[in-house]
């Protein structure tokens, strides 16, 4: 199966490295994480038109609620059944992301070899998500792990 298209409010499976865990050589596991933002970045060496790096902003899909200093959004039934997540709860942490290149360190979904998207969040929903975020950065609350 081909690659997702790349947009905001996409949820895919994905290799999150944990703040706490940036010197890790790897991730603890594969979980969900939300495409909150995309941008491209001109390569070094390249001539203007020549093309650029796409970068990716994931937030993590966790279902345990947010601990201590972590702020997240829970989902609601409807999102998690629109974005094609399991039906516990569950919250995407806005208080960390990860930004690496798209598509590195995209996985399969568990039982689904090829498929490395669940779906997409409703776009109400992905607001909020997306309001608490930059909310948060721009207070310089965010923790940032650069792939």
């Amino acid at each position: 199966m081909p690659l997702p298209d790349l947009e905001i409010g996409l949820i895919v499976q994905y290799e999150y490295k944990w703040h706490r865990r940036e010197h890790a050589s790897n991730a603890e596991k594969d979980r969900p994480a939300c495409v909150v933002m995309t941008f491209k970045k001109p390569l070094d060496d390249a001539r203007p038109g020549q093309g650029s790096d796409q970068y990716v902003v994931y937030l993590p899909i966790s279902h345990s609620p947010p601990t201590g200093d972590q702020a997240g959004v829970e989902l609601s039934e409807h999102a998690r059944r629109r974005a094609g997540l399991d039906a516990e709860r569950q919250w995407v942490l806005i208080s960390e992301c990860n930004i690496d290149l798209w598509p590195h360190d995209l996985r399969s979904l568990p039982g689904d070899p090829g498929r490395f998207h669940y779906g997409h969040l409703p776009p109400s929903e992905f607001r909020r998500i997306r309001d608490g975020f930059v909310e948060l950065y721009r207070a310089r609350q965010v923790l940032q792990v650069r792939r």
